[in-house]
């Protein structure tokens, strides 16, 4: 008995020792001014409009839904995983809450801050059948809706060193109960205490004492506050006397609700992946998929209690001890009157509902890396990392992860599948890459750059240049097709040769061959294009003069060097796929070159628009001869070099082009529909061959893409005004007549039909 009498002494006198000298200290201290720097830098810190380092984001586009158009039940409930909506089982209550059942979608929009809008979220009732909305209305008032828009995803955020995520909270969007939670749990005399609480402190030193080590925090929320600011997270008792020091400093000169505003957005709350969730309107976005303002009690309960050990208390990983830590709180607040009976009783009931939890934390990283190199001359890794910067862009998520998935499979497969003619010491190493385009607008929608970002960022997309091969022919044919060039005319009837010839170029004799090895006589352009014959086509720019072919793909869009000679009209030159998707886009548009656009917008975190993109479209070709290099290109995929789309499942209305490259290189496909354009490459970044044309290498990743993303639209190109159809014969491509052979319908510009009778050429 004695014995406990004198520990106890000790540990009192020991005590009372211990608080003297930590008074002293203090006094001594504050006197001196020694943490004046410390203080000046947190005065800076919560002086600032930007208080702390906020990563910018990136979005994808909105995504618009109407009555009449096709929808995958399937994927739009993966769409709403990835926006961090919650699913619910009969009813929606509250934002970002759903029902997919029996073909009848129930969505609580959300509140989303547009560049030139703030739209309020409602809820809404979508009804589809076979697999097409028929009905869109609001559930709380039964209007009916033409549409409505989900918001954009994030893509990406970019960090700066610190790799800390949050979202910047006023006080006043913080629900009261959600601040009554945190104080009761982590500081309950928070307005009664100057910083430090002396009791909190003394039970924190006996506990320290008693256990011989730092057990025991004892921290005021301004001194986890300064701690999480300025200080390490070293347990030390000369880090507890600076934080004392800052925390009484800046509560003489702070109010209690900037420091708790300050300290709600600088809490650590978490991870997500390898970044750290700071503050509870980034938490509020992670664990339930919600704005904090929209917090339930039991939510906010949760969140007041995970502060004391975030990972402990995870949601998604500690459904059971999260719950166990919720109720403890909820109790804790019903004791002490911040929520009465009833609001306790529900919350209890309440289960934690968290959204679908999404593993990636990038969803299109090649497409995230041009972003950030279109912008890079306006906005500094700084700014980009330190402002919170929202950037809106053109991106359509759900097609990208099709390319992705589409690109890698893809790959895999031609290696599996083709490795007996695949060089054995590359196995892993061949390249696709794909890219697709809204013609009308030049959104970029989907960007893969290659088969795995993680062990090459190097964009194919963008950054390699890389011979066209027959990808290029188009541009030939579309010369010889515009009346207004002056010289010989031609039409897709009109018959040239496919015999072999030679001709200088270089100092050098120069004789194309056909990818067949063999000669296929007079043939039509339109057989010409569609098979894809060197020789015909290699005649057929020699014709028309190599300097006009040159001049339509300049027109086009083609920027990389380009030269006159016999061997452009192959393909022999050198071009980014960037380049050679956005030069396609005249086709589907009739003649208008669309130029490429990856980001809508640029917004500040409080709203402000710093930059606006708009549409830059410009009419570069009559809509005539491009219509009939179009309807030649839809014979491609029809009996052409692409017919095999057909066999792969491909059903819908398109044009396109194959396109391989010498000795196997390079293998192509460019297609579109008047709607879409994709492009697919493969090969190797040495330009060792794969030995594989366009149409096996490239055409089924173009296949799986569009029929994932279009489906088998059935939509046709428009006609302009001033195309006919006249029956020639086949041979000639003059008038038909019984008395020539076979006749075929097909198609010219209004004046330029032939005049002169197949019977001529038979001299009859």
């Amino acid at each position: 008995m004695n014995g406990f009498i004198k520990r106890k002494r000790k540990i009192h006198l020991f005590g009372f020792i211990k608080k003297a000298f930590f008074g002293f200290i203090v006094f001594l201290l504050l006197l001196g001014g020694y943490e004046y720097r410390s203080v000046k830098r947190l005065e800076h810190q919560l002086g600032r409009s930007l208080k702390w380092d906020i990563p910018s984001k990136i979005y994808s586009d909105a995504a618009y839904y109407y009555p009449g158009l096709s929808i995958d039940l399937l994927e739009f409930k993966r769409k709403l995983e990835r926006l961090e909506y919650r699913e619910r089982t009969d009813k929606v209550e509250g934002q970002g809450e759903y029902v997919i059942k029996d073909g009848t979608i129930l969505l609580y929009l959300r509140d989303f801050e547009y560049p030139t809008e703030k739209f309020l979220g409602f809820p809404i009732r979508i009804e589809t059948s076979e697999g097409v909305i028929k009905s869109i209305s609001r559930l709380d008032t039964g209007e009916s809706l033409s549409s409505f828009k989900l918001e954009p995803e994030l893509i990406a955020r970019i960090f700066g060193p610190s790799m800390e995520d949050r979202t910047l909270v006023k006080l006043d969007e913080v629900p009261s109960y959600l601040k009554d939670a945190i104080i009761l749990i982590e500081d309950e005399r928070f307005y009664k205490h100057i910083g430090i609480d002396p009791a909190a402190i003394l039970r924190a030193i006996i506990k320290d004492i008693t256990s011989f080590k730092i057990v025991e925090g004892g921290s005021t929320l301004t001194q986890q506050l300064v701690k999480n600011y300025f200080l390490t997270s070293k347990r030390s008792f000369s880090r507890k006397i600076e934080e004392a020091i800052i925390s009484v400093i800046l509560e003489l000169k702070h109010s209690k609700d900037e420091i708790l505003e300050a300290y709600l957005n600088e809490i650590y709350l978490g991870q997500r992946g390898t970044s750290s969730v700071s503050g509870v309107g980034e938490a509020s976005r992670l664990y339930f998929g919600k704005d904090v303002s929209q917090l339930t009690v039991a939510e906010a309960a949760l969140l007041a209690g995970m502060i004391r050990a975030p990972k402990r208390y995870n949601p998604f990983l500690q459904k059971d001890s999260a719950m166990e830590r919720r109720n403890f709180v909820l109790k804790r607040m019903y004791e002490a009157h911040y929520i009465s009976k009833d609001d306790y009783e529900k919350a209890i009931r309440e289960p934690i509902l968290t959204p679908t939890r999404t593993a990636r934390t990038n969803l299109a990283p090649y497409f995230t890396d041009y972003v950030k190199n279109e912008i890079a001359s306006a906005y500094s890794e700084d700014v980009l990392t330190k402002e919170g910067l929202r950037i809106f862009t053109t991106l359509d998520v759900s097609h990208q992860l099709a390319a992705e998935r589409v690109v890698k499979e893809e790959i895999e497969r031609l290696e599996r599948d083709y490795a007996s003619i695949l060089p054995k010491d590359k196995v892993g190493e061949l390249q696709g890459a794909l890219i697709s385009i809204q013609p009308q607008t030049g959104y970029i929608r989907a960007m893969v750059g290659g088969r795995d970002y993680e062990k090459s960022q190097f964009n194919h997309i963008s950054q390699a240049l890389r011979q066209t091969g027959s990808t290029f022919k188009p541009f030939v044919y579309l010369s010889a097709f515009d009346p207004t060039r002056g010289g010989a005319f031609y039409a897709p009837s009109s018959i040239i040769s496919d015999r072999s010839f030679s001709v200088e170029a270089g100092g050098k004799e120069w004789s194309p061959q056909n990818y067949d090895k063999m000669e296929h006589g007079d043939v039509s352009l339109r057989e010409a294009l569609a098979y894809s014959y060197n020789i015909a086509t290699a005649r057929l720019a020699l014709s028309i003069g190599l300097d006009a072919v040159v001049d339509v793909a300049r027109r086009a869009g083609i920027k990389s060097e380009l030269s006159p000679v016999p061997s452009l009209a192959l393909g022999a030159f050198e071009v980014t796929p960037l380049e050679m998707a956005y030069a396609y886009s005249i086709f589907p548009n009739g003649g208008i070159r669309a130029e490429p656009i990856s980001v809508i917008s640029v917004v500040t975190r409080d709203g402000k628009v710093l930059e606006r993109k708009n549409m830059e479209m410009k009419r570069v070709f009559d809509p005539k001869p491009v219509y009939l290099t179009t309807s030649v290109l839809k014979d491609v995929l029809e009996y052409g070099t692409a017919a095999a789309a057909r066999k792969l499942g491909f059903h819908g209305i398109a044009a396109g082009k194959t396109g391989t490259t010498d000795n196997y290189r390079d293998a192509w496909f460019v297609g579109f529909t008047p709607d879409y354009l994709a492009l697919a490459w493969v090969g190797y970044d040495d330009n060792t061959p794969i030995n594989m044309s366009g149409a096996r290498a490239a055409l089924p990743i173009w296949v799986r893409f569009m029929k994932e993303v279009v489906g088998d639209s059935k939509k046709d190109f428009t006609s302009p005004d001033g195309i006919i159809l006249v029956k020639v014969d086949k041979n000639t491509g003059l008038l038909a007549s019984p008395k020539c052979g076979e006749g075929v319908y097909d198609l010219f510009i209004e004046g330029t039909e032939p005049e002169e009778s197949c019977l001529t050429r038979l001299g009859r």
